[in-house]
């Protein structure tokens, strides 16, 4: 996917995730930045390639016990590291509308004016 071809502009976002590839674990790596649609992630320790399918599991808090876990595809691969398209339901959806909304880029939370936030018991 493009830059061009993006709905929405990634918003620089540095969370640390988990890699997995058919339930092989693949390291800790770090985000560069996200958006509802994919994330750019860097400098992964294994060379993924357009098309790997992988389950990402993102710590948006220190001691989490559930991590916001999302089903993704890589786009593209340099040695800078990884862009990644998201494949989501909807729980995961507002989950990550709540992510990055809700943090700054050195993962603190920060509420910024103009964005919703939403909870679980939205409808």
């Amino acid at each position: 996917m493009s830059i061009d071809k993006r709905i929405s502009f990634r918003k620089q976002l540095n969370l640390y995730v988990d890699i997995y590839s058919f339930d092989k674990y693949l390291g800790l790596h770090q985000t560069r930045d996200m958006n509802l649609d994919g994330a750019f992630i860097d400098k992964c320790a294994r060379k993924l390639y357009p098309g790997d399918l992988l389950e990402l599991h993102f710590h948006v808090q220190d001691g989490e016990l559930n991590p916001l876990r999302l089903r993704a595809t890589v786009i593209r691969s340099s040695d800078e590291g990884v862009g990644v398209a998201f494949d989501y339901d909807v729980q995961e959806y507002r989950q990550l509308l709540n992510t990055i909304s809700t943090y700054a880029s050195d993962g603190h939370i920060r509420r910024v004016p103009g964005f919703w936030y939403l909870d679980s018991s939205v409808n």
